[in-house]
C-alpha cells in the first residue's frame, strides 16, 4: 500500500530525499493514520498547516490526525496562507 504525499513551499523540507518538487510516494501499512505520516516525516503535529486529502480540506486537530489512510490516497500539506 502507498499514498502520494505532496508538500508545498517550506514544508518540502520534511519530504523524503527522493521527492520531486515536494511530491513522493510513501509506503503505508493498513491502519496508518494521518498523524502516523506526520511522525514518519518528522513534521511537528502542532505546526500550522492546511491539509487536503483526496481533494477534501480538513481542519487541523484530533479528527484529521485519527483519519485512517487508504492505498492510493493523495495527501497534500500546505503552509498557512496569509494575505493583506
Amino acid at each position: 500500500m502507498e499514498i502520494e504525499l505532496k508538500l508545498f513551499m517550506m514544508l518540502k523540507k520534511y519530504g523524503p530525499p527522493h521527492q520531486i518538487d515536494g511530491r513522493s510516494r510513501m509506503p503505508i501499512e493498513p491502519g496508518t493514520r494521518f498523524i502516523d505520516v506526520l511522525k514518519k516525516i518528522g513534521m511537528p503535529v502542532e505546526e500550522d498547516k492546511i491539509i487536503v486529502i483526496n481533494g477534501i480540506s480538513h481542519k487541523q486537530g484530533d479528527e484529521v490526525n485519527a483519519l485512517e489512510l487508504k492505498d492510493g490516497d493523495i495527501v497534500a500539506i500546505f503552509p498557512p496562507i496569509a494575505g493583506g
